[in-house]
C-alpha cells in the first residue's frame, strides 16, 4: 500500500492529491484510510518514516562497505542524497514533495541529520589524530550536501543521473580534507618531537 500512495502522490503532487485518490489507488475503502491515517499529511509522513529508514540503513551500509575511507565517504553521501535525485526525476511534483517533507517532518528531517553528520564525523575521526576536532569538517560537508539538494530542480524528460555535482563537491571537500589530515598530522608530530627536546 505505501508504495501506491507514493506513486500517487508523485503522480499529482501533494496538494492536488486528495484522500479519495489515495483509497481509490490502494484499493481500500475512505473509511479504512481514515481508520489508519486521519489526515493527508499523516499519510505523508508515514511515507517521510519510510524513505528516512530506507536512507539511513543505506547509509550504515555505505560506511561498512569494504575500501579507501574516502570511497566509502563518498557512498555514504550519495546513499543520503540518492532519494532525492530519484524523486525530482520520477516526478514533475518532485519539488514540491520535498519541500512538503521538509514542512510536514521538520523535526523528524532534522533528527535524520543529525545522526548522518554524527556519522560522517565518525568516519572522519578514523582518519585524524585523536586530538583533532572533526566536527567542523563534518559540519562543513552537511551544509555543502544540502545546500547542493536546496538547488536541485526537477528536469522534465531527463533520464536519472547520477549526482555529479554531489561528486564534484565531495571531491572538492576530500581533497581539503586530505590536506587537513596532513597538516594535523605534521603538526601533532612537531608538537611531540619538541616535547621529546623539552624532556
Amino acid at each position: 500500500l505505501v508504495h501506491r500512495y507514493t506513486a500517487e502522490f508523485a503522480r499529482h503532487g501533494f496538494a492536488k492529491t486528495s484522500m479519495a485518490d489515495i483509497a481509490r489507488a490502494s484499493g481500500i475503502s475512505r473509511t479504512s484510510l481514515y481508520n489508519h491515517f486521519p489526515t493527508k499529511e499523516d499519510v505523508f509522513k508515514a511515507l517521510s518514516e519510510r524513505i528516512n529508514t530506507r536512507v539511513y540503513h543505506a547509509v550504515v551500509a555505505a560506511l561498512r562497505s569494504p575500501g579507501a575511507w574516502d570511497e566509502r565517504l563518498l557512498g555514504v553521501v550519495n546513499a543520503r542524497v540518492s532519494w532525492v535525485y530519484e524523486l525530482l526525476h520520477a516526478s514533475e511534483y518532485g519539488r514540491e514533495l520535498i519541500n512538503e517533507k521538509n514542512r510536514i517532518c521538520g523535526g523528524a528531517v532534522l533528527a535524520a541529520n543529525d545522526r548522518f553528520e554524527s556519522l560522517i564525523r565518525d568516519l572522519l575521526a578514523r582518519q585524524f589524530p585523536k586530538r583533532v576536532d572533526t566536527a567542523p569538517l563534518a559540519s562543513v560537508l552537511i551544509q555543502s550536501v544540502n545546500g547542493v539538494l536546496e538547488k536541485a530542480e526537477t528536469k522534465e524528460g531527463q533520464e536519472q543521473a547520477r549526482p555529479t555535482s554531489v561528486d564534484d563537491m565531495v571531491g572538492t571537500l576530500l581533497g581539503q580534507i586530505e590536506e587537513s589530515v596532513a597538516v594535523a598530522r605534521g603538526r601533532l608530530a612537531t608538537e611531540e618531537f619538541g616535547q621529546l627536546r623539552e624532556v
